[in-house]
């Protein structure tokens, strides 16, 4: 059942095994987590499930991860919703702002990164 204090948020990956890894490890620190393998439906499940704070994977099969946030981030109804970009290609760090991204994760990444960062961009989680 969702509580009020559960941040929710979406992981987007077209690597099931990644999100299988970030769906056991998000439900186990208590957020409430929706997955996608498919971008396309994104705009669908960011409608309906309306994620507190999205992690999204830059190399999507047919699209970039970096356009996908652009646009997220130019949408008045979801232009506040934190993205965190995610990728192994590390080169994408030094330009993940330039698409309005709040932050970035280097592939394979560290699970205390992970959750600070997440924090960093959850105010609630920073008074928890």
């Amino acid at each position: 059942m969702h509580t009020v204090d559960s941040p929710k948020i979406l992981v987007v990956d077209d690597d099931k095994d990644i999100l299988v890894v970030l769906d056991l490890l998000l439900t186990h620190n208590k957020y409430e987590v929706e997955t996608i393998y498919r971008w396309q439906s994104i705009n669908d499940t960011i409608n309906n499930f309306s994620p507190d704070l999205i992690i999204l994977d830059i190399a999507l099969a047919g699209a970039d991860g970096r356009a996908i946030c652009n646009e997220i981030k130019t949408k008045p109804a979801t232009k506040d919703i934190p993205v965190i970009l995610f990728s192994a290609n590390t080169n994408v760090e030094k330009s993940f702002n330039q698409y309005h991204a709040n932050d970035f994760i280097a592939k394979p990444f560290e699970i205390d990164v992970l959750m600070n960062k997440i924090a960093k961009h959850l105010p609630n989680e920073a008074t928890a």
